[in-house]
């Protein structure tokens, strides 16, 4: 594996890389309970198949148990797809809908308020809030959440995938993703100059390295 393969793969797969990152685009105006099901969609792929974690989502969106959880329900449509930690995802999913539904002073209803904490000019604290508040979801979840909301124009996603890649190329020195936010932004600054170096959109690289590893454009 070197550079010129990835290079060849962006421009093999452009049009469909686009399109995808064209559809994350379209998510910025999007309702609030929207925006809440990409985020449980984040949270279910750590430890598991994006493919899974997105068929798991759907699924409980259309029982309904996204907005009007019962965590037994979920829990059972997790493990039929596959989803690892199904009790601990299950609660996160409770628990985000309830902290994030929570009374405010501009908006006293029960809706969920997830449209109003994204900043668009300060992602960077954006990134760190969702990290700091939101159950279940890391460094590389905040990252992922933000680009498939069409946000994060210079955030790394790093899962195991992408990191694999990554090492493979020398980018990065561990094989393993970065466990902490020291590590997440040492190795997110070195991810950034390979993708100035490379010339493909940071936004991109993620599913550029994930379809070359998998052979397959998701999210």
């Amino acid at each position: 594996m070197n550079r010129e393969e990835i290079r060849r793969h962006y421009s093999e797969n452009r049009p469909e890389i686009d399109s995808r990152l064209e559809e994350f685009r379209g998510l910025r105006e999007a309702l609030d309970e929207r925006l809440f099901k990409e985020l449980c969609f984040v949270i279910f792929t750590s430890q598991s198949s994006a493919e899974d974690a997105w068929s798991a989502t759907e699924k409980l969106d259309e029982k309904g148990l996204l907005l009007d959880p019962e965590k037994e329900a979920i829990e059972s449509i997790l493990v039929n797809h596959g989803i690892q930690y199904e009790a601990r995802k299950a609660e996160f999913l409770e628990d985000n809908l309830c902290f994030l539904s929570q009374p405010t002073f501009s908006d006293p209803s029960s809706s969920i308020k997830l449209r109003s904490r994204i900043k668009p000019d300060n992602l960077e604290k954006c990134r760190e809030w969702l990290v700091d508040n939101v159950k279940g979801l890391s460094w590389k979840g905040a990252s992922h959440f933000l680009r498939n909301i069409g946000y994060g124009n210079s955030f790394a996603i790093l899962s195991s995938h992408t990191v694999s890649v990554l090492f493979d190329l020398d980018v990065l020195k561990s094989s393993e993703p970065p466990k902490n936010r020291s590590q997440y932004l040492d190795a997110e600054r070195k991810v950034q100059e390979f993708s100035e170096e490379i010339g493909i959109d940071i936004q991109a690289l993620d599913l550029v390295l994930w379809s070359y590893r998998t052979g397959k454009v998701f999210k």
